[in-house]
């Protein structure tokens, strides 16, 4: 995997998240934070399709658990829960003012990119989010160097 790790967390740390959520996550998100707990791409900005926008977007830091309040999963939550649709979780972000958020419900499931502040033309209350992959597996395979 092409992250250069924020450490790793145990099985409980993981169960503590999804209770503070009130949702499951993914077992493939459950296993990158066991083994990751967030971090940034070992190739600085590499970068994310995301097809509708035709855009190539940098990622700039995945979440963890129990890190640093600005790359801390539950305090993001926190911040932007209320704004989010049910069973989703703000992972991550791009160097701009855009999210990373996983989605998990049967409707939903994948990872999509949040323009929040509609730094997009395409962008506008009624649409400012966009799929990026069906899995976060697929979308961690799916990053390109700059």
């Amino acid at each position: 995997m092409n992250i250069n790790s924020f450490g790793k967390v145990n099985e409980e740390e993981v169960n503590n998240l999804e209770s503070h959520l009130g949702f499951s996550l993914p077992e493939d998100y459950r296993n990158f934070l066991k083994k990751c707990n967030g971090g940034t791409s070992k190739v600085r900005y590499s970068k994310f399709r995301v097809k509708k926008l035709n855009e190539n977007i940098p990622l700039d830091v995945l979440y963890g658990i129990n890190v640093d309040q600005t790359f801390n999963l539950a305090e993001c939550y926190e911040e932007f829960g209320e704004d989010l649709i049910p069973n989703s979780l703000i992972i991550g972000d791009d160097p701009g003012s855009g999210l990373i958020v996983l989605i998990h419900d049967s409707e939903n499931d994948g990872v999509y990119y949040w323009d929040h502040a509609f730094y997009f033309d395409q962008s506008d209350e009624d649409g400012n989010t966009y799929k990026i992959a069906d899995s976060f597996n697929s979308f961690i395979n799916g990053l390109k160097h700059p």
